[in-house]
């Protein structure tokens, strides 16, 4: 009974700490809102839930932060990071697909390819190319050249320089 209380009492303090460098993550400084997403990112898992939450609800410049923030967070936000890409529109699926690239976890090839074939917008499925193409996976490659194919130079050169840009 004492453990689970003291496990409790560490959650809650995690929460806690996770929700304000949430906070200062979004409004502090350049600087210091880098040390706080290095942080959130030391923390791991438990910092997952709250980043993706924040990542549901705040504004297009926000996004991206919290998606710097997940990715630093590494293998424990890939399953996350999935589940949006396979729910969200495309405007919140970018910073998602920014950070499944930069994670590398080859479980986002599938739902990349899916939004590669799906996504709505040229931004969007350009993004998810190149996020393939950071990945590696042969299957993911092969479905972005079959695209670049279709799409013709445009949307390969979008696509490129969306990759250098990762």
């Amino acid at each position: 009974m004492q453990k689970t209380i003291e496990r409790r009492e560490v959650q809650e303090e995690t929460t806690a700490e996770v929700r304000e460098l949430v906070h200062v993550m979004l409004n502090a400084d350049t600087y210091t809102s880098l040390q706080a997403i290095s942080t959130l990112g030391a923390i791991g898992a438990p910092a997952v839930g709250p980043l993706v939450e924040t990542l549901l609800a705040a504004g297009s410049d926000a996004r991206w932060t919290v998606a710097m923030a997940l990715a630093r967070t590494g293998e424990p936000a890939v399953e996350p990071l999935i589940g949006v890409v396979l729910v969200a529109d495309d405007e919140l699926k970018n910073p998602a697909i920014w950070a499944l690239a930069e994670i590398g976890d080859p479980r986002a090839v599938n739902p990349l390819v899916g939004t590669l074939k799906s996504g709505q917008s040229e931004c969007c499925r350009a993004l998810t190319a190149a996020a393939l193409l950071k990945l590696g996976d042969p299957a993911g490659i092969a479905e972005v050249w079959k695209v670049f194919d279709r799409e013709g130079e445009p949307f390969r050169g979008l696509a490129m320089e969306a990759l250098e840009g990762t």
